[in-house]
């Protein structure tokens, strides 16, 4: 098991995010990284909204960028079920969920209406309960258990960055995204703060790599007609014959996989699903059960980017 799934897997509150960059940035000292020098924090806002993102590499030469939100969420008692290649079990899904989050308003509500006869008061409890259930998914009580979510794509990310030879390293630069939880705000941010660097670089994001062992990329039209979309299927391919591991390779027309490469014109989404009846999903994610990692994904993932960055600059 990796340290980072063993003692840093709560990544929630300003003080536990920064206990994790401070151990981030010793852990990439050893493998030769200087922790002043290619490994910089960009910072905005304050409070429950502060985003912190991690950045090793140089945004400015990179040829490509690889990402990851490595913000965890509040504990949920029902898990957050995400079908990226079925929209009508996504849709589905979390318009149950809204339904599920209005009965239990009105469920609460009903009885002040009761007790009252005051419609104003029962619509003012109705909505002070939608607002706390809201405020609750974003900034409510930790979940102990991220291996999913994202704590596989934060390893993924730091075990690639200790797998590329030196010569290497320059072509990429690799983000820890924050807040991806409350929004995509670090994603956001950081589109924004280098917007003319990102128009035209490729940028694959990690999410949820670690539960099912069907590997997903999903990519828009502008990612698929970059040049170095081919090398990056082709590694996955090529890798994928010695690992325990499915590859597929999906064109998405509409992103089905609500994470941080949705902000970026030239954005691919990975993760891992398990396949089930109503097709390939994730599931678990935002509950105690959240606690399976697959190694055989995070080194399959690992060599395949280690073999997509050595190709680049021989296109």
């Amino acid at each position: 098991m990796d340290e980072i799934l063993e003692k840093y897997q709560v990544r929630k509150s300003n003080r536990q995010k920064a206990e994790f960059i401070s151990y981030l940035k010793g852990r990439l000292e050893k493998s030769g990284f200087d922790k002043e020098k290619d490994i910089t924090v960009e910072e905005k806002g304050r409070g429950l909204v502060k985003s912190r993102n991690i950045i090793v590499g140089n945004p400015e030469t990179a040829k490509v960028f690889f990402t990851a939100h490595y913000d965890t969420c509040a504990v949920i008692p029902f898990p957050n079920l995400i079908a990226p290649t079925n929209p009508v079990i996504f849709i589905g899904y979390q318009l149950v969920l809204t339904a599920l989050l209005i009965v239990i308003a009105a469920a609460v509500a009903y009885p002040v209406m009761l007790a009252t006869k005051n419609p104003f008061a029962a619509y003012d409890t109705f909505l002070g309960m939608l607002l706390l259930m809201l405020y609750h998914l974003l900034f409510g009580y930790r979940n102990k258990h991220t291996a999913n979510d994202n704590t596989s794509g934060v390893v993924l990310l730091t075990k690639i960055l200790e797998s590329l030879p030196e010569a290497e390293r320059e072509k990429v630069c690799v983000v820890y995204f924050d807040n991806e939880e409350k929004g995509l705000l670090g994603s956001v941010f950081f589109a924004k703060k280098h917007k003319d660097v990102m128009k035209n670089k490729l940028l694959i994001n990690f999410d949820c790599v670690g539960d099912g062992d069907n590997i997903v990329t999903m990519a828009k039209g502008k990612a698929r007609e970059d040049k170095l979309y081919p090398l990056f299927t082709e590694a996955l391919e090529q890798e994928e014959k010695t690992a325990d591991v499915v590859y597929l390779c999906r064109n998405m027309k509409v992103m089905m996989f609500p994470s941080d490469q949705s902000n970026y014109n030239k954005g691919i989404g990975v993760c891992s699903l398990k396949k089930g009846i109503f097709g390939r999903y994730v599931a678990r994610i935002h509950t105690p059960l959240d606690t399976k990692c697959r190694e055989e994904n995070i080194i399959y993932l690992t060599r395949a980017m280690t073999r997509f960055v050595a190709k680049i600059g021989q296109e």
